[in-house]
């Protein structure tokens, strides 16, 4: 996502913890590799140009653009997932990316407190 992504995780077992972090950062290359607008190969990007439906996409796809279309109905179109005509959620993806890192890393290895920052997205 071209950005640095920050954790800080308190309470847990540490191995339970190492093993959630990792699977959080899997987690998020695997967010890039769908959603990155600079690749391509991703979905995004394909589905951008007409070779894939929504439905052919990642069932992520189609949560972020319903997020998306609904930051833009409640913003009165002052967001948007276009960008000089072409489709770019990038204004939602990495927000909604950092949120989903912090929620899984506290369900896996039960944390007291788990804050991720996606540069300056942050979720606690």
């Amino acid at each position: 996502m071209g950005t640095v992504f920050s954790f800080d995780v308190r309470g847990g077992e540490p191995a339970a913890v190492r093993a959630a972090l990792d699977e959080a950062v899997a987690g998020l290359h695997r967010v890039d590799e769908v959603f990155s607008t600079y690749r391509d190969g991703s979905q995004i990007s394909r589905l951008a140009r007409g070779e894939l439906t929504v439905a052919a996409c990642a069932p992520e796809v189609a949560e972020v653009l319903e997020l998306a279309a609904e930051a833009e109905r409640v913003s009165d179109g002052w967001f948007s997932t276009r960008y000089r005509g072409r489709l770019d959620p990038t204004g939602i993806v990495k927000g909604w990316a950092v949120e989903r890192a912090a929620r899984g890393i506290a369900a896996a290895c039960g944390a007291s407190g788990v804050s991720v920052n996606g540069g300056g997205d942050v979720q606690l």
